[in-house]
């Protein structure tokens, strides 16, 4: 990752008490709390069984994950497109994820593409593309919402079900290795609430009732019932034949 010497970890941070890594949540916008914390506990073990060699990291932004990746790879290479310096600093290439592209860095063991496919025009294109820098039995984890409020106006443009994402990694050469859905019903009701509840006293309320909500049968019944027909997000691995 260029510049990693001035990186600052932010979203995922080692937690001494825990002797491990953690969400940050200081570092999430207090709307994105619900759904933060189910990303990371469906996300980490994906970057856990996946995730080694030589990394491309695609739309990485900030690169939130490096404090937790950095140990498993021999090279975290970035991609993104921004006008932010903050961001472009971090990025080995300014890279406009909308067209095909061809990189410096090529045959990756791991393409970690997370949150990324519902910014992008041609969400086909670019796993196709990406596909192609992957090294043959190298691996794509995709991370995605489903039932989501449109983040990153006006650039929300997909948010496929399970069925195109596979779709999308079977024509590009890709073999679905693991696809699961994260959240339920009672997640998407919780996130719609916690999006519209971000004041210092209604955010406190939120975080109350999320608890006493998630601590009751009907959570998990509502949960187990619906997590494939009212998903609130994807994770996904898929292997290059």
């Amino acid at each position: 990752m260029k510049k990693e010497s001035e990186w600052k970890a932010s979203l995922v941070v080692f937690d001494q008490n825990k002797r491990d890594f953690d969400l940050n949540l200081s570092a999430v916008y207090a709307g994105s709390w619900h759904i933060a914390s189910l990303q990371w506990k469906a996300y980490r073990p994906l970057f856990d069984q996946y995730v080694h060699g030589k990394l491309l990291d695609c739309g990485c932004g900030r690169v939130p994950y490096h404090n937790l990746l950095r140990s498993k790879v021999e090279l975290h290479y970035t991609i993104d497109w921004s006008e932010n310096e903050d961001v472009r600093k971090h990025l080995d290439e300014i890279v406009d994820l909308n067209r095909s592209f061809s990189l410096q860095e090529k045959n990756f063991d791991t393409i970690l593409l997370s949150d990324v496919i519902a910014h992008v025009k041609y969400p086909a294109l670019l796993i196709a593309t990406l596909s192609d820098h992957l090294k043959s039995g190298g691996h794509l984890i995709v991370t995605t919402p489903f039932i989501y409020w449109s983040s990153e106006y006006p650039h929300n443009y997909y948010n496929p079900s399970e069925f195109g994402l596979k779709q999308m990694c079977e024509d590009a050469g890709l073999e679905v290795v693991h696809l699961e859905p994260y959240g339920g019903r009672a997640d998407v009701l919780l996130d719609t609430l916690n999006k519209g509840m971000t004041g210092k006293w209604s955010h406190r309320f939120f975080l109350l009732l999320a608890s006493v909500l998630k601590s009751s049968g009907w959570y998990k019944r509502t949960n187990e019932k619906s997590r494939y027909s009212y998903a609130l997000g994807y994770t996904l691995a898929a292997r290059k034949r």
